[in-house]
């Protein structure tokens, strides 16, 4: 390639790059929303992993570990991600079931006030996998603050 042209070609990629750190100072300083990175889509608590010939959820637990930090009460996320939308609070102690594991979160099942888990629908079985649909709340909770009672 002739000098004159490599030249040419360098100077025409650097003032493209240029061009474009410009185009990104700009796009930096206009106030957004949420950018794509930061939004976690909801993922709805599938059951009936275990077949239709058992319970729609494999194991009950306790929520527990919960400290100051915490707030005493733990979020229930609409995702399994730290950065999902919370969508309720839930105290220790409550009982919940565990649907299904993503990584380190546990999709949970769990009745409000004084309602039981028995109303919910996750003590039998379901003809194959589905996202759960009530009556009770679903939502996703980190698996460090759920203590395994049955499965």
């Amino acid at each position: 390639m002739p000098r004159s042209l490599f030249l040419t070609t360098i100077l025409a990629a650097g003032l493209g790059l240029s061009a474009c750190a410009e185009r990104d100072e700009r796009d930096t300083s206009a106030p957004t929303a949420r950018t794509i990175e930061d939004s976690v889509p909801p993922r709805a608590v599938q059951i009936g992993f275990d077949g239709p010939r058992f319970d729609a959820c494999a194991g009950y637990g306790r929520v527990t570990n919960l400290n100051a930090a915490t707030g005493r009460a733990l979020p229930v996320r609409s995702a399994p991600s730290g950065s999902a939308e919370e969508v309720d609070r839930i105290d220790a102690g409550q009982g919940v079931s565990m649907c299904q594991q993503v990584g380190n979160w546990i999709g949970i099942v769990y009745a409000t006030g004084s309602d039981g888990l028995d109303r919910c629908g996750t003590g039998s079985p379901v003809p194959s996998v589905r996202a759960y649909e009530g009556p009770c709340k679903s939502g996703w909770i980190n698996e460090n603050f759920v203590e395994l009672i049955a499965s």
